[in-house]
This record gives structure tokens, sequence and C-alpha cells, in this order.
């Protein structure tokens, strides 16, 4: 519409007919059903310049604009200046084609200097001519594609928060259920369900900005992690941690993170006497094969006689299993009076 619009009103300027004398004019006099003259010049003006189509006229040889909407305008596009240098993705190679032809140009592009990341553009140059059949002016309109990369990363920054949001609603369903229930047992087990899920929300909000990144470092957000944890443990537990700058699929961020949360948890519940304080130290790295090693150990007491960390059935080392094995790693621990190391090894 904004396009048409423009067409009949830069025809009118151009052959110097009255308003709505030219070509789609209606009879002289109609109205529109709100009263309005369909023809009067201000008003199509004011609908062509809210109109939400980036349309522009240029005239004349160069790449001059003449006129530019206000969604042209927004994107860099003033009268007076080149079209093609405010708006990149515009081929002046389109203008000439167009004034050379008198027939319409039309092609898709990339890149208009957008912070957002780069848009796609379905670009129209349409050529308007005179009595004589001469190029008057063109009319260059741009729609943003459904594939541009700004309006896919704008969607997904909208689900990732609604996801969060989601999360952050369980995760207080589950704080207010715990506080309803007397029984300790079930306290306990929807405190834990709590802190699992918090640590996927924190996880995922860590992660979700990457984006359209394939994987992300995640020395940082291990260093986050265990900083959160050391103030929710269980005694008066520290955890040093020491990582080294290590890439991982974003889509193992959260398993991970899982994993990491489980093992440091036992280690603190586990290893030491209670109301006795320790050190458990996690480690992150890569060995010389590009495997990604993660290590948590502690100095206290070892594991019981006779458990084995691969077939163990309590909840916490079922939930390390499930994730290790969705990562396809390995899992072994080694144990002894004096401490125990729980090793995780992910493939490359």
């Amino acid at each position: 519409m904004a396009h048409m619009m423009a067409v009949t009103a830069s025809w009118d300027a151009e052959s110097g007919a009255e308003p709505g004398t030219g070509p789609g004019a209606q009879a002289d006099g109609e109205r529109s059903a709100t009263g309005f003259h369909t023809d009067d010049p201000a008003m199509l003006r004011c609908l062509l310049d809210q109109m939400p189509t980036p349309t522009a006229v240029i005239d004349g040889d160069s790449d001059r604009c003449a006129y530019a909407n206000a969604a042209f305008r927004s994107l860099g596009v003033l009268a007076g200046t080149s079209v093609t240098e405010g708006f990149p993705a515009l081929q002046f190679s389109m203008l000439v084609e167009a004034r050379r032809t008198g027939r319409l140009q039309r092609n898709r592009s990339a890149g208009d200097h957008s912070p957002d990341g780069e848009r796609f553009w379905d670009l129209r140059v349409t050529p308007m001519l005179g009595v004589n059949g001469v190029v008057r002016a063109l009319i260059v309109t741009a729609e943003e594609t459904p594939d541009s990369a700004a309006d896919y990363d704008r969607r997904l920054r909208d689900v990732s928060h609604r996801l969060k949001n989601t999360l952050q609603l369980v995760s207080s369903l589950l704080t207010l259920q715990t506080l309803s229930t007397k029984n300790p047992e079930v306290r306990g087990a929807l405190q834990s369900a709590g802190s699992r899920i918090g640590i996927v929300t924190q996880a995922h909000q860590r992660t979700h900005t990457a984006l359209r990144s394939v994987r992300v470092d995640v020395a940082d957000h291990l260093r986050e992690l265990c900083h959160e944890l050391e103030a929710t443990l269980p005694g008066a537990h520290r955890i040093r941690v020491a990582a080294e700058p290590t890439e991982m699929p974003v889509e193992a961020v959260i398993p991970f993170s899982l994993i990491v949360n489980e093992l440091v948890g036992n280690a603190a519940r586990h290893a030491f006497p209670e109301g006795v304080a320790g050190d458990i130290e996690v480690r992150l790295c890569r060995d010389d094969g590009g495997k990604t090693r993660l290590e948590v150990a502690d100095m206290g007491a070892g594991l019981p006689a006779g458990l084995d960390v691969t077939r163990a059935t309590t909840l916490g080392l079922k939930v390390v299993r499930a994730f290790v094995g969705q990562l396809r790693g390995k899992l072994w621990a080694d144990s002894s009076p004096l401490g125990t190391r729980v090793t995780v090894e992910l493939p490359a």
C-alpha cells in the first residue's frame, strides 16, 4: 500500500497534474467512508510516513534521496543523502538497471550497520515513468525477511526469557510446597529438587546470551557456579576452583552444571564428619588428546567400603551417571582414607 501511494503521489508531482487527477485517482469529490477526500496529498503523505515498510523516493540520475518515510529514516536514510551509503543493503547497480530498463528490480540482500546483528532485506526498486516513457524517479522499498539474523536473535531472546521465567516459577512452587510440608524426608527431597532447578536456571541464564553460538567457554561459568554453591553447602566448606579456558557445546552446559552440583554436594555432605569444615577442589582442564576433564576432590574420609560410583543407587550419583552418559563421557573415582577424587572425562 505504501508503495502504491508513493507511486501515485510522485506521479502527480512529476507530471504536474492536480492532486487526485493522476492514475488511480477517484472521481472528483469522492470521499472515503471516514469523510476525507481519498486524493488529499497531505493525508497520503501522512499515511506513507507512518507505514512500517521503509520507503524512499530517489530523483534524478544519482542515488540521492528525495524523500524517506519514518521507517527508512530510522535506518539512517535521510532526504538529501545517499541511499546506498545510509543503507548498504541496497546496491547502486539496482538503481542503474531500473533506470536503464524501466522495469522493476528486486533483490534479497543483507547488511545495514545494525548493532543487533546481520539483517536480511527484500529490496524493490520501481521506476516511475513520465508521459514520454522516461524514468522520472525511483521508488525503493525494503522489507525485512523472516530469516533475518537479527530478527531470529530477537525471537530467540524472547523464547529464552520465557523459559527462564517458567523455570523460576517452578522453583517458586517447589519452595512453597517445601514450606507447607512437615515431613522432613519430603521436605529434603523438595529442597533438593528446587536446588537442581535453580542450577538449571542459572546455567540457562549464563548461556542464553550466546544465542547462535555453537560452543562457549565454561571456565568463568564454573567459577561462578562454585562460588554460589559455596554459600549454600552444609557446613563452612570452601571450594577451590582451578579452571583452564575450556569450550563446550552450548547444549552441554546445563548437564555439566548439574554434574558439578551433585559431585560438590556429595563431597560436602559425606566426605567430612558432621560439623567439620573442609576444602573441596574443583579442577577443569583439557588433556593432551583434547578431552575435557573435570575433577572434584576432597581430603575427607574416603568412600564407604564397597561403594562404586558407577553402580551406586543414591539419587545424586544416578543423576551424575545419567548426565555423564548423555554427554558420552566416562566417570570414575579414586578413594582412600586421605580423600576422594571423582573424575569425569568428556570427549573432545
